[in-house]
């Protein structure tokens, strides 16, 4: 079956949920029912597996100059460090936010 992510913005806030179509279907859903901005993004493959022998779980904090934030949480490989993390953040944007300050709030390991 396919599956569409959709980032629903309106305003400064953005929303973003999954629906159980194709990007065709998904458009025509968003045209009809949502206000704002929207983008649909469809599910093409699957990489990687599920399966995790061990990695370290990360809570991350990201901040721009104004002070807006974004947490995130990640599943990061368990051979990573602080530094490639830090280094792989630098300067990102998510959700209308860019890096300028990135803080590592947690990062315990999982077997």
């Amino acid at each position: 079956m396919a599956k569409t992510m959709i980032q629903n913005k309106l305003g400064v806030k953005t929303n973003t949920f999954y629906l159980p179509a194709d990007t065709t279907s998904a458009q025509a859903f968003c045209e009809e029912f949502l206000e704002g901005e929207f983008a649909g993004f469809e599910l093409s493959s699957t990489v990687g597996t599920d399966v995790a022998t061990s990695y370290n779980q990360v809570t991350v904090v990201g901040s721009n100059t104004a002070g807006r934030k974004v947490y995130l949480n990640l599943a990061v490989k368990a051979g990573k460090t602080e530094d490639e993390i830090y280094t792989a953040l630098t300067g990102l944007t998510l959700n209308g936010v860019k890096f300028d300050n990135i803080a590592i709030t947690s990062m315990r390991s999982v077997a």
